[in-house]
């Protein structure tokens, strides 16, 4: 694309305009029936144990269907996030291993890290 164009040209997309004017559509614009959404509870330490996660206020809020944490996930023989496939010329022999829990479960590695899901 580069060399069609150069170095810090601008291109022109045939989508721009309804984007810039406000006149998109995303995803979250469609109102599909018997659609829900999921909202994360997100640590707010950068590193720490967990001792508990308080879900009652939030169970009994109005259209709340379910509430999973870490503990939900592990008692459920949910796994954490794989690894990706093997890449063209990287050795995936020996892959470091990092595991990578979908919500975190008894301990956060980082500030932002899923705790909870409502």
């Amino acid at each position: 694309m580069a060399g069609q164009f150069g170095i810090s040209q601008p291109v022109r997309r045939r989508e721009d305009v309804r984007f810039l004017t406000g006149k998109g559509r995303y995803a979250d614009d469609t109102d599909t029936p018997g659609t829900v959404h999921a909202a994360f509870v997100r640590s707010q330490h950068p590193h720490g144990t967990i001792r508990a996660v308080h879900t009652d206020r939030a169970r009994a809020a109005p259209g709340v269907l379910g509430i999973f944490t870490g503990a939900d996930l592990a008692a459920a023989g949910i796994g954490g996030i794989p690894h990706m496939p093997p890449m063209p010329g990287v050795d995936m022999q020996n892959p470091a291993d990092s595991p990578r829990p979908a919500l975190a479960h008894e301990r956060v590695r980082h500030v932002g890290e899923p705790v909870a899901m409502v």
